[in-house]
């Protein structure tokens, strides 16, 4: 993780002591601004939550590159900042950016799907352990099912059921209303379920309520 620097050069070429905490109104102005102290911060502060939504929409998604994804969402972030009005929504803003980030990544790959004709294998990642043999198998076939869902139900099923998301907040992160999330997340649902129960490997894990999160 990059950590911003204690000290920037200022304009005139001296060096000013940075503050070691910023509030997220002091982040935005700066931003707005087009410092690069803020810019750093936010990626300092921001960087592990991004990384997250991405993976968890994307998983392990084939010839897509997580840190590209990550890359442009921040790229999206700097470029549209000016339109964020109150700071108290930086935390829910980036969410939404990043997840329409990661929609976006989906339908280019379809878009580009029939170029590939070989997909390399990725297996699971990051761990503290390496995963089992069957959570890597359930890891994989869960977005196997997710690979036919549109862009947006993707996001809203990993947004609530892999990573936990409260639903309030992947509304937010979605830009719909909460009525709407509450639709689209029963639909998403209901289609995972079924298609999960008629697989081997993930039927065991719907009946025992773990929700598909392997």
């Amino acid at each position: 993780m990059v950590r911003p620097p204690s000290t920037s050069p200022s304009p005139s070429g001296e060096v000013m002591a940075l503050p070691v905490q910023r509030s997220d109104a002091d982040l935005v102005n700066g931003l707005k601004a087009g410092d690069a102290w803020a810019r750093v911060m936010l990626f300092d502060r921001f960087g592990v939550l991004v990384e997250r939504l991405v993976r968890r929409i994307l998983g392990h998604e084939r010839h897509t590159d997580i840190a590209d994804v990550v890359h442009d969402a921040f790229v999206a972030v700097f470029s549209s900042v000016h339109t964020l009005k109150s700071p108290e929504a930086l935390v829910s803003w980036i969410q939404s950016v990043a997840t329409h980030t990661a929609c976006k990544a989906i339908r280019r790959r379809r878009a580009r799907a029939w170029l590939r004709f070989v997909a390399p294998e990725d297996l699971p990642d990051g761990a503290a352990r390496p995963p089992s043999e069957e959570t890597v198998e359930a890891h994989d076939r869960t977005y196997r099912i997710l690979e036919r869902f549109s862009a947006p139900d993707r996001a809203i099923f990993a947004l609530r059921f892999i990573d936990g998301m409260p639903l309030a907040d992947v509304a937010s992160a979605c830009g719909i209303s909460l009525a709407t999330a509450k639709r689209r997340l029963a639909r998403a649902e209901r289609r995972f379920v079924v298609s999960a129960s008629c697989d081997p490997v993930l039927a065991p894990w719907v009946r025992k309520g773990d929700r598909w999160t392997p």
